[in-house]
């Protein structure tokens, strides 16, 4: 009868990895439940009901699963994957004491295991230990999979190496295209090079991936802006200047132009008029009104250097508007009636 009992739970332990490796997590855990009634002191069960938990979006849903690594060690103390999957856990929840001894418990169980080596380096240089850190990574081989080039990507970024940070972030997204930190790494070293346009293609790449990191969109606004700073101090293009500084403002609207720039819309609307182009000056001028509005707002300007900058641009946009077409015109006022 034990045999039998014993039978079935494998049965179902088959089952739920292999609905594990089809990535259908929530009919697995049901199986590894069904298991877990039959014989709750059954390390490997624990082992892949936490292997699941860790997949959750859900961070308590992820803590749970330390227990059932726990119990997957408690039951067989040599069960290094166990230490291995909780230890990746721990550092998940930047546990790094709790994450360390997990994975130097990894290696005295099996010391041929390299991929432990690109995790204690990950903490390492977390703490700030970047010479440790190399250690452990020169113990993986001298390569090994993208966790290893991630580590040591990020041991050049903190040594300003961008270069070669770079050849190793890249790597690493050759072996995980959904690599969000190998993106975001990147993207600084391309800007800390003044490659902007490659950085905003990574930050851009962030954000796919996390949409809910605010992190990622303020520092792509940031390129934006160096970005129109550059045209300006390099070539003079006023208009692609403040093409770039409103691509930053619409993604951070927070964020302040330097104030030798301010006047960067106005002089582009002005390039505008000339060019008979009375559209796109006044949405320049539109845009240096709404940041004329919030230096106002946020007290950083006084009510006469308001009022006398505010008089200017209302000047420049009756004078863009009586170039408009009648019938774009109508429009117009129509609209400005209806915000008012």
């Amino acid at each position: 009868m034990e045999d039998l009992k014993k039978q079935e739970v494998y049965k179902l332990l088959n089952k739920a990895i292999d609905e594990y490796k089809r990535e259908n997590y929530e009919i697995a855990i049901v199986y590894l439940d069904d298991a877990l009634q039959l014989d709750p002191h059954n390390a490997e069960v624990h082992y892949w009901r936490g292997k699941v938990a860790t997949l959750d979006l859900n961070d308590e849903v992820i803590e749970n699963a330390i227990a059932d690594f726990s119990e997957a060690v408690n039951l067989k103390p040599d069960y290094w994957e166990a230490y291995f999957e909780r230890g990746k856990v721990y550092l998940y929840f930047d546990r790094l004491e709790d994450a360390e001894n997990d994975f130097l418990k990894v290696i005295e169980l099996n010391p041929r295991f390299k991929d432990v080596y690109s995790y204690l380096a990950q903490i390492e240089i977390q703490r700030g230990n970047d010479d440790k850190a190399m250690e452990y990574l020169n113990k993986v081989g001298g390569g090994g999979d993208y966790k290893y080039y991630f580590n040591l990507g990020k041991i050049f970024f903190n040594a300003k190496s961008y270069k070669s940070a770079i050849e190793n972030f890249t790597k690493a997204l050759e072996d995980n295209k959904y690599l969000v930190d190998a993106y975001y790494f990147r993207a600084k070293s391309y800007e800390a090079i003044g490659e902007y346009k490659k950085a905003i293609t990574d930050f851009k790449n962030a954000t796919i991936l996390m949409p809910e990191e605010k992190k990622f969109f303020t520092e792509m606004a940031k390129v934006f802006f160096k970005m129109a700073e550059d045209e300006l101090k390099k070539n003079g293009d006023i208009l692609k200047s403040a093409d770039y500084f409103i691509e930053g403002l619409t993604i951070d609207y927070n964020l302040k132009i330097d104030p030798k720039y301010e006047d960067v819309f106005q002089k582009a609307a002005k390039i505008c008029m000339e060019n008979k182009e009375f559209r796109r000056a006044l949405e320049y001028l539109e845009f240096e009104d709404r940041v004329l509005e919030n230096t106002f707002v946020e007290g950083n300007l006084d009510y006469e250097t308001y009022q006398r900058k505010k008089s200017i641009i209302n000047s420049l946009m009756k004078e863009a508007e009586r170039g408009l077409p009648l019938k774009e015109r109508i429009k117009k006022k129509l609209y400005d009636l209806y915000l008012r």
